[in-house]
């Protein structure tokens, strides 16, 4: 009999980091042969093709599935598992520009070479994950402020206006949305399981799984992916100035003592707006007027360490 179904498979985004990604097919293939991995390594740029690529592993029992990338890039390999039902589990080695999902919420490692060890050889863990509308959701939803940055970080990048990453590419956007286009935000309306909270201007709407969002903002400081709970943060509009004294509090995590924060536990979110809302899904930017937000506990096995 073939080992061929064993043998993982590496997702490569070639695009993630602004293309940095892509350099690092011969290292990953360097490293495999010194742990003595036969994984195969495919470098892509399209979620698509990553997306056919999963699931044809999945369905030949190969594992583990590794993403190499940023939080685009793990959340499409991640969708595409939990779409096929597949009991193949989820490695990752952190690539992008953020990595909230890989570094705060799993706790895998920076260095390159322990995360393809960890990818490679660790223990399959459940974690949570959600179903948002139609798709899926693994770390962090937000609409508000913190989505008006990642569409503005998008078009920003895009065309070619900064060279800052990271944090101080989030930092300096948020300054400017909260600068100069403060008037913008979101009426929304938010049930969360059986309480109804009125309709409100909101700085931040933000439902997670994992504790961090934006390259390290703290916005729900306690949350676990593997406690059975989304961890929701509704901060209400507060004055401009307050505001721009609420970043660096978000960013270490001290908000909640805000008289306009809250953060509470649900396991059903529901969000609506009269107008279309931008909003952001793990490092992925989507618009609507609702959105529909239930945990499903334990529903991806990913590799942590042993």
């Amino acid at each position: 009999m073939s080992d061929e179904p064993q043998r993982p498979l590496i997702i490569l985004n070639a695009g993630a980091n602004r293309g940095r990604t892509s350099s690092l097919a011969a290292t990953l293939a360097g490293l495999c042969r010194d742990l003595g991995s036969p994984a195969e390594i495919v470098t892509t740029g399209s979620m698509a093709a990553s997306r056919h690529l999963v699931q044809t592993a999945a369905g030949q029992g190969r594992g583990p599935i590794i993403a190499c990338g940023g939080d685009g890039t793990i959340h499409a390999v991640a969708a595409a598992l939990l779409d096929c039902g597949s009991p193949v589990p989820l490695g990752i080695i952190p690539a992008g520009s953020g990595n909230d999902y890989a570094h705060h919420a799993l706790g895998l490692p920076r260095d390159v070479r322990a995360a393809v060890r960890v990818a490679l050889y660790g223990r399959p863990q459940p974690v949570d994950a959600a179903r948002l509308n139609d798709g899926w959701l693994i770390n962090a939803f937000g609409a508000g402020l913190d989505a008006n940055v990642a569409w503005d970080v998008r078009d920003t990048v895009e065309a070619g206006r900064t060279r800052l990453r990271g944090e101080l590419l989030y930092t300096a956007s948020a300054l400017k949305q909260v600068l100069r286009y403060y008037r913008d935000l979101p009426l929304l309306t938010i049930q969360l399981d059986e309480r109804r909270y009125p309709a409100r201007r909101m700085l931040l709407a933000a439902v997670m799984l994992g504790p961090t969002a934006g390259g390290g903002y703290r916005f729900a400081p306690a949350a676990d992916p593997s406690d059975g709970w989304l961890d929701v943060l509704l901060a209400r509009r507060m004055p401009q100035a307050k505001a721009l004294c609420a970043l660096p509090l978000a960013r270490v995590g001290r908000h909640g003592g805000l008289r306009e924060v809250e953060i509470v536990r649900a396991r059903r979110v529901t969000i609506h707006s009269p107008a279309l809302v931008r909003a952001h899904m793990d490092g992925e930017l989507i618009q609507a007027r609702d959105f529909r937000i239930e945990l499903v506990p334990g529903a991806l096995r990913v590799m942590r360490e042993a």
